[in-house]
């Protein structure tokens, strides 16, 4: 990773090209010097996030394969969709700052599907993770079980998101080339899933881990109004160029040096 401060001396420019399972992308970040919260790297993390998925898109054209999701089909947005921690609190905040009665009509859609998950058992375990079986988590037991609940997000209208450019990283790194029909009814022989050498989004999942510690950091969407109110954020404020440095620690396995060390 090569950095260059540029002309704010608040911020640096980093540029690196990063090989994720022979996969080689270039990215170009500019972040902030001084400390910041990670909440405050989301756009730098989309921009990331972005150029993997743009670089597994030209993999995908180059064999001949087309990208099959378009607005208005938005049946996986009734999928169990994994916020980071700073992505739970950012879409709080970008709730609160609705007009009164958008703020009221969105607040309705997730207590109604709370209520949802409540009656059919799933809400104790969303809200505590720690619950997962091995079974469960090695074979997706629970995405399964939420996805045929048909739990719409609260954000979706008329089957597109009204969101779009705030939308969870996860959102952004999930694409078909199979027939958008099948994706009503998923199954690995049906729905060819898009591949990604890396996911910025499981990387972040893992920022502030314990080495050893069995969970990520992770919210489901559906939860993300209750959990941010009562958690703060825990991960004490780093210089931009350090947040880069895990960030690409997590995606590639491989330590970067500091500048000059």
């Amino acid at each position: 990773m090569s950095a260059d401060p540029g002309p704010p001396s608040d911020s640096v420019t980093a540029s690196a090209v990063l090989n994720l399972g022979g996969v080689r992308t270039r990215v170009s970040m500019t972040v902030p010097t001084q400390p910041v919260a990670l909440g405050e790297m989301l756009p730098m993390l989309r921009s990331l996030a972005g150029a993997i998925v743009d670089q597994a898109v030209k993999t995908e054209t180059a064999e001949g394969k087309t990208i099959s999701c378009r607005k208005g089909c938005g049946a996986c947005c009734r999928q169990l969709v994994p916020l980071t921690e700073p992505e739970a609190r950012q879409i709080r905040d970008l709730v609160d700052a609705l007009p009164e009665s958008r703020r009221a009509e969105i607040r309705n859609r997730f207590a109604e599907a709370r209520l949802r998950l409540e009656e059919s058992g799933l809400f104790a375990k969303l809200a505590h993770p720690e619950q997962f079986t091995d079974e469960e988590l090695r074979h997706r037991a629970l995405g399964l079980d939420y996805f045929r609940l048909g739990i719409a997000c609260p954000f979706l209208e008329e089957e597109s998101c009204s969101i779009h450019p705030e939308r969870p990283i996860a959102c952004r790194e999930y694409l078909v080339t199979s027939d958008a029909r099948h994706c009503a009814c998923p199954s690995l022989e049906t729905v060819q899933i898009v591949p990604l050498p890396g996911k910025v989004s499981t990387a972040v999942t893992l920022m502030g881990v314990e080495e050893g510690r069995r969970f990520t950091r992770w919210v489901p969407l559906i939860l993300a109004l209750e959990w941010a109110e009562t958690h703060p954020d825990d991960l004490p404020p780093r210089p931009g160029p350090d947040w880069l440095r895990d960030l690409f620690f997590r995606l590639t396995g491989k330590e970067i040096p500091a500048p000059g060390g």
